[in-house]
C-alpha cells in the first residue's frame, strides 16, 4: 500500500520508513514536520493509502481535531498516530475521530509492525470462509456494574449445555476481571497472561491443558488473580489466541474491560456480535449513548450491536422508548431484576440456570442464544417415504 510518513526529525522518519517497508507497504513520501506547525496545513500533500503521522507534543487534540476531518474527507485512508502522551481523553478522542492505531512513543518492542500487520489485515479482502467458524461474542459494560460478566459468564454456561455448542469463555478484563467465580468456586491453574506469555507456542493441546474445565463443553480462561502480575496482552497476542480457540470451540465468548484500550478494540474488531449492557438509569444512559457513538466510530454496523438493559423493571422512570431516542440504538433484550436467585448463583459460584431454571433471565438468555443455534439439517426425503405420505 502506498503510504505518506509525516515526522519531527528525519532519524524518525528513517526509522519509521525501514519498518513500513519491511512490513511490505510502499513508501512514497515522507514529509518533515517543521516546528509549530499545524498538522492540517499538511494534508493537500498526502499521497496514497495509508498516513503515519506524529502528533504534537504541546497540540495532540488539535491535531486528532484536523484528522477527524481528514478521515471525513477521505474515509478510505487508514492512519496510524503516535503521540508522546495516551491518556484516555487523546485515545478516546483518536477513535472517535476514526483513527484505528494509536501507538505511544518511544516505541516498544513489535508495536509498530503489528500495528501495520493489523491495517494490512483489515484492508485485505476478506478470505473464503471455512464451512464452519468459531463464532465470537463480545460482553460490554456500558458502565461499571452493568452486569455484563455475569451475562456473559451465564451465556457461556447456557451454550454449553442446552445448545450443546462447544464453548470457550476469556477474561479480558486484567486489572479486575473475576468471571471466573460466576460459575465456579475456585480459579483455574491458569490463567490468560500465561497462556499468551507462551504465545509462539500456543497450539490446541497448550490451550487444552490450560484452560479451566467448568462443566461439560464449556471452558474458561481466566483474569490474573492478582493484578500486579498481570501484563498487558497486546491485540496481536489475543487475535492468535481468538484463532486457536476457534479451532478447538464452537463459540468464543469474551468479557473486555470498557475502556477502549487497543486489546479491547481488537476484541470488538473480531467479534460476530456485541452486546453492550447497560441498566435503565441516567448515568447508564449517558455512557451507552457515548459507546454507541465509539463503536459507530471505529466502524461497527449497528447489525453487529445488541444493547441490553439489565435489572430492567416495567415500571422504571426511564423506559425503553426513552432509552432507544437517546442511546440511538434498539433494545434487544430486557433482563428482569432478580435479586435473590441472582445473588445464590453469584454467592455459589454457579449458573443462574442451576439455581432457578424457570428464572426469567434463563429465559431471556434462551432467547439471546438463538441467532447461534446450529441450522437444522433437512435430510431428503426417500421416494417410498414420500409414497406413505411420510
Amino acid at each position: 500500500m502506498k503510504t505518506t510518513i509525516i515526522a519531527w526529525s528525519t532519524d524518525q522518519i528513517e526509522l519509521l520508513r525501514h519498518s513500513a517497508v519491511n512490513e511490505g507497504y510502499d513508501v512514497v513520501q515522507t514529509i518533515l514536520r517543521e516546528e509549530n506547525s499545524i498538522l492540517d496545513d499538511l494534508f493537500s500533500q498526502i499521497i496514497g493509502e495509508v498516513l503515519i503521522t506524529e502528533c504534537a507534543t504541546s497540540q495532540h487534540l488539535k491535531d486528532i481535531a484536523g484528522l477527524e476531518k481528514f478521515i471525513k474527507e477521505f474515509p478510505t485512508k487508514e492512519i496510524v498516530l503516535l503521540t508522546p502522551e495516551r491518556p484516555a481523553e487523546v485515545m478516546i478522542a483518536a477513535m472517535q475521530a476514526g483513527v484505528r492505531e494509536v501507538l505511544l512513543m518511544p516505541l516498544v518492542n513489535n508495536d509498530f509492525s503489528d500495528a501495520l500487520h493489523r491495517l494490512s489485515q483489515r484492508k485485505k479482502s476478506p478470505p473464503s470462509e471455512p464451512l464452519q467458524r468459531a463464532k465470537r461474542v463480545v460482553f460490554l459494560s456500558c458502565k461499571g456494574g452493568s452486569g455484563a460478566t455475569f451475562l456473559g459468564t451465564n451465556f457461556s454456561y447456557y451454550l454449553s449445555q442446552k445448545i450443546g455448542l462447544n464453548t470457550i469463555f476469556l477474561d479480558l478484563d486484567l486489572h479486575g476481571g473475576d468471571a471466573v467465580y460466576y460459575v465456579s468456586p475456585e480459579p483455574g491453574k491458569s490463567n490468560i497472561t500465561d497462556i499468551t506469555r507462551q504465545i509462539e507456542r500456543l497450539d490446541t493441546k497448550l490451550l487444552a491443558s490450560s484452560v479451566l474445565h467448568v462443566a461439560h463443553n464449556f471452558d474458561l480462561l481466566s483474569a490474573p488473580e492478582d493484578s500486579e502480575f498481570s501484563y498487558t496482552i497486546s491485540p496481536s497476542q489475543l487475535e492468535r489466541l481468538v484463532e486457536i480457540a476457534g479451532m478447538s470451540y464452537d463459540m468464543v465468548v469474551m468479557d473486555v474491560d470498557r475502556v477502549m484500550s487497543p486489546l479491547t478494540t481488537q476484541a470488538l474488531d473480531m467479534a460476530d456480535v456485541i452486546y453492550l449492557v447497560m441498566e435503565s438509569l441516567l448515568p447508564f444512559l449517558r455512557d451507552a449513548k457515548r459507546l454507541v457513538a465509539k463503536c459507530r466510530a471505529l466502524g461497527y454496523d449497528d447489525n453487529k450491536l445488541r444493547l441490553i438493559v439489565n435489572r430492567y423493571e416495567k415500571n422504571d422512570i426511564i423506559d425503553l422508548a426513552q432509552i432507544e431516542k437517546v442511546v440511538g440504538l434498539k433494545v434487544n433484550h430486557t433482563i428482569a431484576s432478580s435479586f435473590q436467585d441472582v445473588a445464590q448463583a453469584i454467592n455459589t459460584g454457579v449458573s443462574i440456570l442451576q439455581v432457578n431454571p424457570n428464572n426469567e433471565i434463563v429465559e431471556t438468555i434462551q432467547e439471546m442464544t438463538r441467532e447461534f443455534q446450529p441450522a437444522k439439517s433437512t435430510k431428503p426425503v426417500s421416494w417410498i417415504n414420500r409414497l406413505m405420505g411420510k
